[in-house]
C-alpha cells in the first residue's frame, strides 16, 4: 500500500498523461495496479524528454495566475533584495554523479518554463495544511481544500473534539458521513451516553439503571466498574500507572486498594505491578477537593493517552457519579461537578473575538446568538430570548451583536440610569440605550413634572379617603391596589388588582372578600382619575409616580418600531406586565436577555418575562467568565438544593483566592472589597462595625449614603426624644396624644412598611449613638468607589455590578442545621421559602470576581449537596506511634482506626465569634456526612459508637470565611 500510495503520482503521469489529474484513495490504488498498464508505471518506467525534476521547481508568476490579485511590472531579481558578498564555486558533475541538478539549471529552468512548447497540466489545487479546518486563504480566489479531503480516521479525531450536544444536534446534519460517524457506536460512547444520560434520555437512563441495581454501586462497587474501563488504544499499563503515580492524591489511592479493594487486582490482572491504573485514577476523582485535582490528573495522562481517551473516561465517571446522585446514594456534588467543570473547559474554551475594544471573551453560545439575524417579515415578529446567568457576557453578546450590523437601529432598554448611561459608552452608534422611564417621560411624563413624586404613601392616600373608609390599614389595600394595577399591563381597575388579605388595626392579618374589594376599586379609581388630572397638584396623594406616567404611556400604545429595526430588552426576567405590553407589542425584532435566577423585583409586579413570551429562538449561556470553579460552584449549590435547578453553572479558568478573617483593618487595595446585606438595617450595622475598627476609614455606599436614609433616622430619634422633627411624614406623629413613638411602630406595623421599620430598629439598638453615628457615616461616605477602603450595600442597588471580593452579611434566608441534622428540623423545607429569597442570596454570591466570604447559612446549603470540605490526608503525617488519634467532633467517643488507608480532616474556618476546630473525623462521623465514601478508609465504620450531633442554633451576624 505504501508503494501505491507514494507512486500514485507517477502512476497517472503514464497512464493518464493529457488527461487531468486527480488524487487516488487505496481503492483506486490497487484497482489501477491490478492493469497492465498500472504494472508498467511502475516497472518499466516511461523516459521523459525533458528534465526528470520538471515541475518540482518554484512556479514563477508569469504561469496561470490562481491569486486574487494580478502581479504587474517587472519581478524583481534576489540581487535586488540581498547584497553578494561571495559565491562558492562547485562543479557541475559532482552533483549530476549523484543525480542532483546545479543551482545553475535550477534558475535556468525556472525562467524558460513559460517559454517551453509544451503547456504545464493542470494540476488540481492539495488541501493545505490544516485540510481546510482553520479556513482558506484570504488572497485565494478558490479554497486549497475542504475537511471532505480527511480520512474518516482523522476525520473521528477531529468530530471527538465537539461537545456532545453538538454532535447529536449540530455534527449529525452536516452531511451523511458525519452522521454515520457520530452515530457510531464505537465513536466516543461514553461522551455520547452522558449527555444522554443528563438530558434524561428514557432508554439510558434505564440502562444506568439497571447498571446501578444489578451492581449495587457504592463507592467500591464503582472503583471495581471503572477498573474496568477500556481505553480502547494501544496503552500499556504501566505507564499509565507510571503517570498517575505523580498526583498527590495517589498514596491515599493506592492504600485504599492495597487495604480495602485488593480483590480488583486478582479479578482485573493486568500484569502490572502495583495497583489497577483505572481505579486508582477514580479515586482520586473521588478525593479530590477541586478542580486543580481534576487538571493534574488530565495534565499527567496527556503524556500517554490521547484526548480522546482522557475524555472518554473522564464522561464515564462524570455519568457514574451523577447516576449515584440521582439515586439518592450520599456523595458530595463536588466530586461531579469538578469533572463536569474540567470537560467543559476541554470542549468550551473561551475565545476571544475580535471588537473594537480589546478582546472579548465569548463562547460558542454567544457565537451562536451573534449568527442570529432578528427582523420582520409580513409582520410576523421574530424573537430571541438568551438565558444568562451572572457574568456570561451578555451584555458584551449585544454590543458585538450591533457592531456587526451596522445598517440597523438597535434600541437597548435599561431598568437604571446608570446601567443606561454605562451602555451608551459601551455600544456603537447604530444603538440608542434608554430607560423605560425616559421613554415614557419624554412622551408622557414630561406633562406632570410639577406633581412628581417618588413613592405612594398610605399614610398621605389616608387623608384623601371618603369618610368611614379611612384608617392606616385601609390605606395600605389602597396603595398597593394602586401599584398593582400601575405594574399590570390591564386597562383599567379591577378585583384582581386588590390583595386578598390585609392587617387590621390589632395586627392580626386578615381576608378581604368580594364586596369589600369592589369597594377598594372604587377608592383607588377616585385617586387614579386625581392623579392623570394635571390640575389637582394640592394634595400630596394626587401626585403622580414615575410608575404612574409609565402606565399612561403603555395605554397610549406606542410605536417604536418605525424607529428601531431591533430591540434589545435587557433584565427581562424584572420587566413588569406593563413594559413587556409596549416591548412586545412593536412591529420589529426583539433580543430577551437576563437571567431567571436573578428576579428580585417580584414585590414591585415584576414578572420573568422570559418565561412568558413565545420565541423563535432561545440560547442559554451558562459560563461565567467573571469567576472561576470555587464560586462558580457556590452559586450552582444554591440553584440545585434550594431551586432545583438541574443545569449547571461553570465560570473561567481563572482562580479564586483563600481569605480568612473579617474585613476589618483597611488593606492597600482599595476599592475591592464589596460587604452586600439584604436590607439597610445589616448595612448601617456593618458601616458601624467598620468605622469602630477605622474611625478614618473612607465607605462607598452603593446608591449614595443618601439611600440608607440617614435623615430619616435621625428624625426617628429626635422624635423618641421629643425633638423637632423634620420629616414631614414623621413630625405627623409628634402631634399624636401620648406616646409619639409608639404611634409612629403602630402605623409601621398597619401599613407593613419594611423601610421605615428597619430605620426604627435602628434607633431602638443604638438609642444615644444615633447622632454622633450619623455625622460619622456623613463624614466617612466616599462618592467614588475607587477611593474607598469598604464597600456597603444591598443586593438589590449592587445587581449588576461586581467586585474583587465579596462578603455576604447572614440577614438572608436561614437554614437551621447541616444537611446531617435537618432531620432535627421537620418544619424547615427548601421549598417553603420564596424563590425570591434564594435569587437574592444567588445574585449576591455572583457579584464576587476572586475571593467569596461565604456565611454560616451558605455553608448549610453547600452541606444539603453532600460537600463539608474534607480533606485526605495519610495517617503517617497526623499519626503518633502508640498514640490513639481522637475524632475532632464535639462528644465524639471514637478515635481514627490504626489501620485506615487514610483520614479524612475538617477543614479550619474562621467565624465572628470564635475558629470552628479542624482537625482529623473518625469513620463514623465520616460515614454520617458524606456516607459510603467512608468505606474507602476502613470496613470498621458501622461498628462505631453512633453520638447524637450537636444542633447548632442559628447565630445572627456570623460570617464563615470562604475556603476559596
Amino acid at each position: 500500500p505504501s508503494l501505491f500510495t507514494s507512486s500514485a503520482h507517477n502512476l497517472y503521469l503514464h497512464c493518464f498523461r493529457r488527461a487531468k489529474r486527480r488524487h487516488l484513495d487505496t481503492d483506486a490504488c490497487f484497482a489501477l495496479g491490478n492493469t497492465s498498464q498500472g504494472a508498467d508505471a511502475l516497472t518499466q518506467p516511461r523516459l521523459l524528454n525533458h528534465d526528470p525534476s520538471r515541475g518540482l521547481y518554484p512556479k514563477t508568476p508569469t504561469k496561470r495566475q490562481r491569486w486574487g490579485r494580478p502581479i504587474s511590472g517587472q519581478q524583481k531579481g534576489i540581487g535586488e533584495f540581498f547584497n553578494v558578498t561571495g559565491v562558492i564555486s562547485t562543479k557541475d558533475n559532482d552533483f549530476r554523479a549523484q543525480g542532483y541538478v546545479s543551482d545553475g539549471k535550477l534558475l535556468a529552468a525556472a525562467l524558460v518554463v513559460e517559454c517551453e512548447a509544451e503547456e504545464e497540466d493542470e494540476v488540481e489545487a492539495l488541501p493545505d495544511a490544516h485540510y481546510g479546518l482553520l479556513g482558506s486563504s484570504g488572497v485565494l480566489i478558490h479554497p486549497q481544500g475542504c475537511m471532505d479531503d480527511l480520512p474518516d480516521e482523522v476525520l473521528r479525531q477531529v468530530l471527538s473534539l465537539l461537545p456532545a450536544k453538538d454532535l447529536y444536534c449540530n455534527g449529525s446534519l452536516v452531511c451523511h458521513r458525519w452522521r454515520t460517524i457520530i452515530l457510531d457506536t464505537k465513536f466516543v460512547p461514553f461522551k455520547k451516553q452522558y449527555y444522554r444520560y443528563v438530558m434524561s434520555e428514557e432508554t439510558t437512563v434505564l440502562e444506568i439503571s439497571n447498571i446501578l441495581n444489578n451492581s449495587g454501586i457504592i463507592d467500591p462497587a464503582l472503583l471495581h466498574l471503572m477498573a474496568q474501563h477500556k481505553v480502547g488504544e494501544r496503552v500499556r499499563p504501566e505507564d499509565v500507572l507510571e503517570r498517575v503515580k505523580k498526583h498527590r492524591l495517589f498514596p491515599q489511592a493506592e492504600a485504599s486498594i492495597r487495604l480495602r479493594i485488593p480483590e480488583i487486582k486478582k479479578c482485573f490482572n493486568l500484569g502490572i505491578e502495583g495497583p489497577n491504573p483505572y481505579a486508582a485514577m477514580a479515586l482520586i476523582l473521588i478525593l479530590s477537593e477541586g478542580i486543580g485535582d481534576v487538571q493534574d490528573l488530565v495534565s499527567l495522562l496527556a503524556r500517554c493517552l490521547s484526548h480522546t481517551a482522557i475524555t472518554e473516561y473522564l464522561n464515564h465517571m462524570a455519568m457514574m457519579l451523577l447516576a449515584l446522585k440521582r439515586h439518592n446514594i450520599q456523595i458530595s456534588s463536588r466530586v461531579h461537578y469538578n469533572i463536569y467543570y474540567v470537560l467543559h473547559l476541554m470542549e468550551n474554551g473561551p475565545f476571544s473575538v475580535s471588537s473594537s475594544e480589546s478582546g472579548l471573551m465569548m463562547n460558542l453560545i454567544s457565537v451562536s446568538v451573534l449568527r442570529c439575524d432578528v427582523g420582520h417579515s409580513h409582520m410576523v415578529m421574530l424573537h430571541l430570548k438568551a438565558l444568562s446567568v451572572s457574568g456570561t457576557g451578555k451584555t458584551t453578546t449585544l454590543v458585538k451583536y450591533a457592531e456587526q450590523r451596522p445598517h440597523l437601529r438597535f434600541l437597548y432598554i435599561a431598568f437604571n440610569k446608570s446601567v443606561a448611561n454605562e451602555a451608551q459608552r459601551r455600544f456603537p452608534r447604530n444603538v440608542d440605550c434608554k430607560t423605560v422611564h425616559s421613554l415614557a417621560y419624554s412622551s408622557v411624563g414630561w406633562r406632570y413634572r410639577k406633581k412628581l413624586t417618588f413613592n405612594l404613601k398610605p399614610f398621605t392616600i389616608n387623608s384623601v379617603l371618603p369618610e368611614g373608609r379611612g384608617g392606616f390599614t385601609k390605606a395600605k389595600v389602597v396603595t398597593t391596589t394602586l401599584n398593582t394595577f400601575m405594574a399590570s399591563a390591564d386597562p383599567t381597575i379591577t378585583t384582581r388588582h386588590v390583595p386578598s388579605t390585609h392587617v387590621s388595626n390589632s395586627g392580626n392579618r386578615q381576608h378581604i372578600d368580594e364586596c369589600e374589594k369592589l369597594l377598594f376599586v372604587h377608592d383607588a379609581q377616585k385617586i387614579w382619575n386625581k392623579m392623570k388630572d394635571l390640575n389637582e397638584t394640592d394634595e400630596d396623594a394626587y401626585h403622580l409616580t414615575h410608575d404612574g406616567y409609565l402606565k399612561l404611556w403603555q395605554l397610549q400604545q406606542p410605536c417604536l418600531s418605525d424607529q428601531y429595526h431591533v430591540l434589545f430588552i435587557d433584565e427581562a426576567q424584572d420587566c413588569t406586565p406593563a413594559i413587556m405590553n409596549v416591548m412586545l407589542s412593536q412591529r420589529c425584532g426583539k433580543i430577551l436577555v437576563g437571567d431567571p435566577h436573578q428576579q428580585i423585583y417580584t414585590f414591585k409586579g415584576a414578572v420573568n418575562a422570559l418565561q412568558i413570551v413565545d420565541h423563535t429562538h432561545i440560547y442559554y449561556l451558562t459560563q461565567s467568565f467573571r469567576f472561576g470553579a470555587e464560586i462558580a460552584y457556590v452559586a450552582a449549590t444554591i440553584l440545585t438544593v434550594c431551586k432545583r435547578v438541574e443545569k449547571l453553572l461553570v465560570g473561567g479558568k481563572q482562580k479564586g483566592n483563600s481569605k480568612f478573617g473579617l474585613p476589618e483593618k483597611v488593606g492597600p487595595c482599595r476599592g475591592k472589597t464589596a460587604i452586600l446585606s439584604r436590607c439597610n438595617l445589616t448595612v448601617f450595622n456593618e458601616a458601624v462595625r467598620l468605622t469602630d475598627a477605622n474611625l478614618h476609614c473612607r465607605i462607598h455606599f452603593v446608591g449614595d449614603v443618601k439611600s440608607i436614609g440617614l435623615n430619616r433616622i435621625l428624625d426617628i430619634w429626635q422624635l423618641m426624644k421629643l425633638s423637632q422633627v423634620k420629616d414631614p411624614l414623621i413630625r405627623s406623629f409628634s402631634k399624636k396624644n401620648g406616646n409619639a413613638f409608639w404611634a409612629l411602630k403602630k402605623y409601621i406595623t398597619q401599613t407593613e412598611d419594611l423601610e421605615l421599620s428597619a430605620k426604627l430598629n435602628i434607633v431602638e439598638k443604638y438609642q444615644s449613638r444615633i447622632p454622633e453615628l450619623v455625622i460619622r457615616l456623613e463624614n466617612c461616605s466616599e462618592g467614588d468607589y475607587h477611593k474607598a477602603d469598604f464597600i456597603v450595600g444591598t443586593v438589590h442597588k449592587a445587581k449588576g455590578l461586581e467586585f474583587d471580593t465579596v462578603m455576604i452579611t447572614d440577614d438572608f434566608a436561614t437554614v437551621p442545621s447541616s444537611q446531617h441534622n435537618l432531620n432535627h428540623h421537620p418544619a424547615f423545607s427548601f421549598d417553603q421559602i420564596p424563590d425570591d429569597e434564594w435569587n437574592l442570596l444567588y445574585v449576591a454570591v455572583t457579584r464576587a470576581r476572586n475571593s467569596l466570604i461565604i456565611t454560616k447559612n451558605i455553608r448549610h446549603i453547600i452541606t444539603a449537596a453532600g460537600e463539608y470540605f474534607l480533606k485526605s490526608e495519610m495517617p503517617s503525617s497526623l499519626v503518633k506511634v502508640g498514640e490513639p488519634l481522637p475524632c475532632t467532633i464535639p462528644n465524639c467517643p471514637n478515635c481514627i482506626t490504626p489501620s485506615s488507608a487514610f483520614i479524612m480532616c475538617k477543614q479550619q474556618m474562621r467565624c465572628t465569634d470564635g475558629v470552628s476546630e479542624g482537625g482529623p473525623l473518625c469513620e463514623r462521623c465520616v460515614w454520617t456526612r458524606i456516607g459510603p465514601a467512608a468505606f474507602l478508609m476502613t470496613d470498621d465504620v458501622l461498628s462505631m459508637a453512633a453520638i447524637p450531633q450537636r444542633l447548632d442554633a442559628p447565630i445572627i451576624h456570623e460570617m464563615l470565611l470562604a475556603l476559596f
